[in-house]
C-alpha cells in the first residue's frame, strides 16, 4: 500500500505513486516543464500535540485545497481541516529532510513523510498547484479562496470569542 498517490494510475516504481493529470488539451505551456497534477493523496504524519505527538493522517491536495482526514476510510465523513494553498507558505524543515510545514496566517500544519523523495514530491505538488492557481486563476470565488478551515479546536475558540 503506497503512502501517497496522485490519482490516475501512472505508477512510479520508486515512490509507489500514481498521477492524475487533467484531460484538458489546452495549448497552454506546461508549468515548470510539467503539468501540475490535479490531485495527490496519501498518508502523512501530522503533529497533533505533545500528548499524542505525530499521527498518521490521510491528506488530499485537490483544486488548490489541501484537506486532511483521520484516515482514508473516514474521508466520507468530512475533513478534519483544510487549507487553501494559494496563499499558504510551504517550508521544508532545516534539519529533518522528511518534514515540511504548511502555513496560512496563524494556522500551521507540521507534516512528515517517510522519505525525502516523498517530502519533495508533496512540496513540489503544492507549489505547482499554487502556480496554477496564480497563473490561471482559481475556480473558487475570491472569498472562498482565502478561507481556511481548521480543526474543531479552532472553531470552539471562535465560538467562545463570538459569545463574548
Amino acid at each position: 500500500l503506497p503512502r501517497f498517490t496522485e490519482v490516475m494510475h501512472t505508477m512510479n516504481s520508486e515512490t509507489g505513486l500514481s498521477v492524475h493529470i487533467s484531460d484538458d488539451e489546452s495549448d497552454d505551456e506546461d508549468l515548470m516543464g510539467s503539468q501540475a497534477p490535479s490531485e495527490i493523496q496519501g498518508i502523512l504524519c501530522k503533529w497533533t500535540n505533545y500528548i499524542h505527538g505525530w499521527q498518521d493522517r490521510y491528506f488530499v491536495l485537490r483544486d488548490g485545497t489541501m484537506s486532511y482526514y483521520r484516515s482514508q476510510s473516514d474521508a466520507s465523513f468530512g475533513c478534519r481541516g483544510s487549507i487553501s494553498v494559494n496563499k499558504a507558505i510551504v517550508k521544508p524543515h532545516d534539519i529533518d529532510e522528511c518534514r515540511f510545514d504548511v502555513c496560512l496566517n496563524d494556522c500551521v500544519w507540521y507534516l512528515r513523510t517517510s522519505s525525502q523523495e516523498e517530502t519533495l514530491h508533496w512540496v513540489d505538488a503544492i507549489e505547482l498547484q499554487k502556480e496554477g492557481l496564480q497563473r490561471h486563476g482559481s475556480a473558487m470565488s475570491l472569498t472562498s479562496a482565502s478561507l481556511s478551515t481548521t480543526s474543531t479546536k479552532k472553531s470552539k475558540g471562535l465560538r467562545v470569542k463570538l459569545a463574548e
